[in-house]
């Protein structure tokens, strides 16, 4: 009985397998990487592999540290000792890595069925340093247009925050810099034809607190999700996308818009306006709708229906002329069609009641048409001189149509 007992105690309380010893003796990170991998299957049990890849934290940090205390002392004694930044960069997402995958296994009941995680805690506290890091770097290459270490930098940054390790640490999930990590990892992303990982992290954007993070990233998700349609499925993937983006922030005008956009190519004219009702009852004071459903009945040729949807939109509106321009050539072109349909079919002349229609019609678009000469009187942006010259001689106004001609 004593024997079996002896044997039996040693079996509970045996020591390190082979396997972990030698990874755990190793002294430099490299030598214990390459060990890790010939060596996994044969570490002992979930503890021993916790173990071993704490190891590989342990050299990691300690690599990511001394190039990081090189980099702080440079700084406050103004020295400039050399600083292997891409070597400190790549060993700090290695850390991150290997204890994420140390964590899966630490946090695995023991052979008694025990939750004890060994190495949780102060993983989770040494490598915020990392993580932050990662963030400035990152930062510092984006804005250096540096997209692919930018990416290698904030990605990893992106991913590890959302690790079950890091999950539950109120400082990082609370991280006010997420969002811009998110932006800047977004666009890099995007810049490297990642579209697929741009649009996950330009949606984190999207949902960040501070709006101009959250502009800039919708911004570019609305970009980054359109940029590649050449089929006709591309195109109904994106207005599917868009309206899924809208759901969830309807008060935003640059994706009302991008919406409807798509829409329109999509000859779907009908949803456009649909949909710019539905907003208008939400957003009363939306001018956007106003905008697409006078351009969609203007097209349609429903002069009358257009200009009272053109007057609807205020002069405070930015590029207000080009909405003037439009108005008056919807009231030039109701002036037109009025003279087409009572013109008489032998002579071409109007009673003199609707000769003082027609007048009044053209001189309406005179308005508007004069708007336009006051405010872009270069003609930069809308060519208003041809028709208000055609109105001005149709009016008799010879010395106005001689001023501009």
């Amino acid at each position: 009985m004593m024997a079996m007992f002896m044997v039996a105690s040693a079996t509970a309380f045996a020591g390190d397998s082979d396997a972990l010893k030698a990874i755990l003796k190793a002294k430099t990170y490299e030598e214990a990487e390459a060990l890790m991998k010939s060596g996994l299957s044969q570490l002992a049990n979930d503890q021993e592999k916790a173990k071993a890849y704490n190891k590989l934290v342990d050299l990691a940090y300690a690599k990511y540290k001394k190039e990081d205390d090189t980099r702080i002392t440079n700084q406050a004694l103004q020295k400039n000792d050399p600083v292997d930044t891409e070597g400190m960069i790549k060993a700090g997402i290695d850390a991150l890595n290997y204890a994420v995958e140390c964590d899966k296994y630490d946090i695995l009941p023991n052979a008694k069925g025990q939750v004890k995680p060994a190495f949780q805690k102060k993983n989770q506290d040494r490598l915020q340093s990392i993580l932050k890091g990662l963030y400035d770097n990152g930062c510092n290459y984006a804005e250096n247009s540096k997209s692919s270490e930018a990416f290698q930098c904030l990605d990893a940054y992106m991913s590890a925050c959302k690790t079950s390790l890091f999950s539950v640490v109120p400082s990082v999930q609370n991280d006010p810099n997420r969002g811009i990590a998110a932006y800047y990892a977004g666009r890099a992303a995007m810049q490297l034809e990642k579209t697929d990982r741009a649009i996950e992290l330009l949606k984190v954007g999207a949902n960040d607190t501070i709006q101009q993070v959250r502009d800039f990233s919708i911004d570019l998700l609305l970009y980054t999700m359109g940029k590649n349609r050449s089929t006709k499925e591309d195109s109904l993937k994106f207005i599917n996308d868009v309206k899924e983006l809208y759901t969830q922030y309807p008060e935003n005008e640059k994706i009302y818009s991008y919406m409807c956009d798509a829409m329109i190519l999509n000859n779907d004219e009908a949803a456009v306006m649909k949909i710019g009702e539905e907003h208008l009852a939400k957003y009363p004071n939306s001018v956007l709708p106003h905008i697409y459903k006078a351009f969609l009945l203007q097209n349609q040729k429903k002069y009358a229906e257009a200009v009272a949807q053109w007057d609807l939109i205020p002069e405070s509106q930015p590029n207000y002329v080009q909405f003037a321009y439009y108005r008056a050539v919807c009231k030039y072109n109701i002036a037109v069609e009025f003279n087409e349909a009572n013109a008489d079919a032998r002579t071409g002349r109007l009673t003199p009641e609707n000769e003082k229609k027609f007048k009044d019609q053209l001189a309406d678009s005179q308005v508007d048409f004069e708007k336009c000469q006051e405010l872009d009187p270069d003609q930069n942006t809308v060519k208003w001189k041809y028709l208000l010259h055609n109105v001005y001689t149709q009016l008799g106004l010879t010395d106005k149509a001689a001023a501009i001609e």
